[in-house]
């Protein structure tokens, strides 16, 4: 059965907008591990993000389940996790403006990924990069001693109507398979909704299943325990 991974970052962004320490994404964490949440995920991509190094260092301290990393393909960055040893660093490209998390470009950044993992896995934390659906992804990875992909599920969160909600979906079944039987594990994350939990929970393949912004919009009117429940309940529904 699929876990519900729930992401830090909106919690961040609020505490940085409104200039106001009470939003803080180790307390949610917290809250989240409390309710029964399997995990949590963050991004921490410079000094300037909207999730410190500070909350990255408490969160692995405190964390009572999993401790999932995203992170820029930056040597500085590295260094930095490799210090704090989270149990997972997914590699991410994140947005100059907006720092909005998109898949890894692999002709760019493969080479300098193969040099960061054996100093990631050495040191107990797994390693994952986010990617789109794509099969041909998938074999390039099949090259590196990865042990996680992150499928990004926004075209099928982002379809416009169910005939492209439908394909998207079978191209996510798709690469989760293909992705295990290349031996990875197999997570997803984009723009996921309570109404989408279910449909993505009966791919057996996926793992972790991150939810960011629809987790905090439903958390805001029943509180982070309720969501959380909720979001598990849709997943044992698949």
């Amino acid at each position: 059965m699929s876990r519900v991974n729930v992401l830090l970052d909106d919690v961040a962004a609020l505490r940085e907008v409104l200039k106001n320490d009470k939003f803080d994404p180790v307390q949610v964490a917290v809250l989240a591990e409390a309710a029964g949440a399997n995990g949590i995920t963050c991004t921490f991509s410079s000094e300037k993000s909207p999730i410190r190094e500070r909350d990255v260092k408490l969160l692995k301290e405190i964390r009572q389940t999993f401790l999932n990393v995203r992170i820029p393909v930056d040597e500085q960055i590295v260094r930095k996790v490799l210090s704090i040893a989270p149990d997972m660093v997914t590699f991410v490209r994140v947005e100059a403006v907006g720092g909005h998390v998109l898949p890894v470009d692999l002709q760019l950044h493969l080479e300098m990924i193969e040099e960061f993992v054996p100093d990631l896995q050495a040191n107990d934390i797994s390693v994952a990069i986010l990617i789109p659906p794509q099969i041909s992804g998938l074999k390039t990875l099949s090259k590196m001693s990865v042990d996680y992909v992150e499928l990004s599920a926004l075209e099928f969160t982002q379809a416009a109507d169910t005939n492209e909600e439908l394909m998207a979906l079978d191209k996510l079944q798709s690469a989760a398979v293909g992705g295990t039987k290349l031996g990875f594990g197999i997570n997803c994350s984009g723009g996921i909704g309570f109404e989408h939990l279910e449909p993505l929970a009966r791919i057996s393949a996926i793992e972790d299943i991150i939810i960011g912004t629809a987790f905090y919009q439903r958390a805001l009117l029943v509180g982070v325990e309720k969501a959380v429940q909720e979001a598990l309940t849709a997943v044992r529904l698949a």
